[in-house]
């Protein structure tokens, strides 16, 4: 990925700023206080925005607050890059307010943006997607800041820096990595413990399980022998509910059950028949519904929803029809269609030579004949513009002159602001045309709802009112053939409560039971509140018999009762012990499964770890050993990074050793750490789209003799990668100035800004 241009009306301290970026190196040139690290800020939320939330964090709004202009309500820019593959994009953001971001497709002129999805605060993560990179990775690859160097390489050990780097390829963050996250998890294995472990989480909660798993047991087979106990118990009483069910199944049990029953169907049958009365009375009150076509009300109700719908969408497309005619005005609508005729039929052939007069006047690398032709298609242009907009005769044979580069300039502005209009003012007739056939088809359904009223016998020429008459019919239609069902329903259970007899049947039946029972009560009147058929003599032998049968029973009962109580008194409920078991089962499954989760996340970490090392080492060890034999001229010949752990080693000269923490100056250590991140970065560039280096005074720490030769470096790592570098010294000025003339090479000035935010 490279860098074009990047315009900011107004960020941070910057404003009006803007920069052609060349494909080499980019020098940047300012004071403190000019505006590099803003730049710096900006090129990151140009491409990542400032929140990757939907919801703000607290650091993202502080980091949001911190870049906001010093003056003005204008708070935006722009940002042109060149993917790999040659695709071209210019992403415009509004920090201003929650707006659409914008991402410009630069061959199409379309905005693409919605292919890559939106969410909140201008969130679009098209860098994410075309880069295959966070903002954390992006960051760590391509961002190396004088303040980070001071951080990492203070009073530290070459090996000290490995680990920091190692930190940054773990997870793009020099807080968090891979290693650490290792010694989490090693650390919440011993928290819960081994099987061979004693005092550990898991063996404590296997204890407390076994002990509840023991309690319990001695607890169920307690209860058991209570069981045992409670169910010879139960077998007496049940022996003597039956001698008292004996006593009962009388004649008069059977006579008194006969007459309820019958007495119940009577009641019942009375009943049934006042309701059938009742719903034969309500049908024919409702007679008129019963030739209502009740066939129609499936298609009415279906025609019903439909033109409601149709109404409801009749109504929110005329309000956006009236606020997309409201969003644009009619200076902008006669702007719109001036541009369409002057600038609207530009191809992209024309707009791209109206950009190489505008921005390539000199036209390098183009050959005569292709330079003649362009020239030809501009001056076509002009010519036509300057007639619509002057109004000029008819042109003379004549030819036209030359469009100048401002001219160029001046109709691509035209033309984007062609573009611009063209959404708004095509809207407002869309949104016209698909009102009026939204109305067209409401037509044709109320023509359709009027014919099924009309096959109902309703009149009325009110849509509405009609649609309530055919409603108002069809339930008195529905409520006829429910008072009709109702009726025979309640005929049938008449039927069926008399089991083929007539009522006059049941009713002789039933006086003939009542008389029967009378003449029994008079005979024995002790009989009134019992019913048996066999002698006195025989229900006293029965009753002295059940008497000497249940008091054994209720002493047997009052002995076996008291042994239960004492056997479960000394045992906890189980329902008590069943839950204590269960959630000390519980807590063993879940410290198993999380044992087994921890290891196996720290198996993974580790293999991915290690894979990662061995991926980037050797990559980062070729390149430190080349650049550091280079700046140090032969100093040192040759560094050796660690796939293992990313710890670096330098080959000592005077001794011919490779020793992990040489004692080597501060200007080292930080030659070592800048050439390890852009080791770095290279070896994320490969592996995904390249991304440029962004160095921000880096080398501060190197003397005199060092720094052009990192410099010279640095230009010859500039033919693989855009390199934009930050700096105030002069000698660096000097150098590039002496080094890196090419036309692959640019130097951009930053002014010191006067305006400071305590005079606001």
């Amino acid at each position: 990925m490279r860098l074009r241009r990047i315009d900011l009306p107004a960020f941070g301290c910057l404003s009006d700023f803007g920069a052609e970026l060349s494909p080499g190196l980019n020098l940047f040139v300012g004071e403190n206080e000019a505006g590099k690290s803003t730049l710096q800020a900006a090129i990151s939320a140009l491409l990542y925005g400032f929140f990757e939330n939907e919801r703000a964090l607290k650091a993202e709004n502080e980091r949001y607050e911190r870049f906001r202009p010093w003056t003005g309500s204008v708070y935006r820019g722009t940002l042109e890059y060149e993917l790999s593959n040659g695709d071209r994009y210019e992403v415009r953001r509004d920090f201003a307010a929650d707006v659409a971001t914008q991402l410009i497709d630069v061959a199409t002129g379309l905005d693409v943006a919605s292919k890559f999805g939106r969410g909140r605060h201008g969130n679009v993560p098209f860098a994410r997607k075309q880069f295959g990179m966070s903002r954390g990775v992006f960051q760590s690859c391509a961002f190396v800041s004088q303040g980070e160097i001071f951080d990492v390489t203070q009073g530290a050990s070459p090996s000290q820096i490995g680990d920091a780097v190692a930190a940054l390829a773990d997870s793009a963050g020099r807080d968090v990595s891979a290693a650490r996250a290792i010694k989490s998890l090693k650390s919440v294995e011993s928290r819960i413990g081994s099987d061979a472990a004693r005092t550990a989480e898991l063996p404590r909660a296997r204890q407390h399980l076994a002990r509840a798993q023991a309690e319990l047991a001695a607890g169920e087979e307690a209860r058991a022998q209570a069981a045992r106990t409670a169910r010879e118990l139960e077998e007496r009483r049940v022996l003597v509910r039956q001698l008292q069910e004996e006593r009962a199944r009388t004649e008069a049990l059977a006579l008194r059950t006969q007459i309820a029953t019958l007495r119940s169907r009577l009641d019942a049958v009375a009943a049934e028949t006042d309701e059938a009365e009742r719903a034969e009375s309500e049908a024919e009150a409702l007679s008129a519904g019963a030739g209502f076509p009740a066939s129609l009300r499936d298609e009415m109700l279906a025609l019903k929803g439909r033109w409601s719908q149709l109404l409801n969408g009749i109504e929110r497309l005329r309000g956006d029809r009236d606020g997309a005619a409201a969003a644009i005005s009619d200076n902008e609508r006669l702007e719109y269609e001036t541009l369409r005729e002057g600038v609207g039929t530009l191809t992209d052939e024309q707009v791209r030579a109206l950009e190489t007069v505008a921005f390539e006047p000199t036209a390098r690398g183009v050959t005569a004949a292709i330079g003649d032709a362009l020239r030809a298609i501009v001056r076509w242009i002009a010519g036509r513009v300057r007639r619509i907009l002057r109004q000029d005769d008819p042109p003379t044979a004549e030819a036209a002159p030359a469009v100048s580069a401002e001219e160029a300039r001046a109709l691509l502005d035209r033309h984007r602001r062609f573009l611009s209009l063209r959404p708004r003012s095509e809207l407002a007739g869309r949104l016209t045309t698909e009102v009026a056939g939204q109305e067209a088809a409401l037509e044709t359904i109320e023509g359709q709802l009027r014919n099924l009223m009309a096959a109902a016998g309703i009149s009325e020429a009110n849509v509405d009112e009609g649609l309530r008459a055919f409603e108002a019919a069809a339930q008195d239609h529905a409520r006829h053939q429910s008072a009709l069902a109702r009726a025979a329903e309640a005929r049938h259970r008449c039927d069926a409560t008399l089991a083929g007899r007539t009522i006059e049947e049941t009713e002789t039946r039933l006086a003939d039971c009542e008389r029967a029972l009378s003449d029994l009560l008079a005979k024995r009147p002790e009989l009134a509140d019992i019913e048996t058929d066999r002698s006195l003599e025989q229900l006293a032998k029965e009753r002295d018999r059940l008497r000497d049968e249940l008091q054994e029973a209720q002493l047997e009962e009052g002995r076996l009762e008291q042994k239960v109580d004492l056997v479960l008194e000394q045992h906890r409920p189980a329902s008590e012990l069943e839950e204590e078991a269960a959630r000390w089962r519980r807590e063993v499954e879940r410290l198993e499964k999380a044992r087994a989760a921890v290891a196996l996340a720290r198996s993974q970490i580790e293999e991915a770890m290690v894979q990662v090392y061995r991926d980037f080492a050797p990559a980062v060890n070729t390149f430190l050993s080349e650049g550091i034999e280079k700046v140090t001229e032969g100093r040192y010949s040759r560094a050796h990074v660690d796939p293992a752990s990313l710890r670096v080693s330098l080959l000592l000269p005077e001794t011919g050793e490779v020793i992990t923490d040489p004692p080597v100056s501060h200007g080292t250590r930080t030659m070592v750490y800048v050439l390890m991140r852009v080791g770095l970065a290279q070896h994320m560039s490969a592996i995904g789209e390249p991304v440029p280096l962004v160095l921000d005074d880096p080398f501060v720490d190197l003397d005199s003799r060092r720094l052009p030769r990192m410099m010279d470096y640095l230009l010859t790592l500039s033919e693989r990668m855009q390199v934009l570098f930050f700096t105030k010294e002069a000698s660096i000025v000097r150098w590039f100035e002496e080094h890196a003339s090419g036309p692959e090479h640019r130097v951009h000035g930053l002014a010191e800004t006067r305006l400071s935010r305590a005079s606001l």
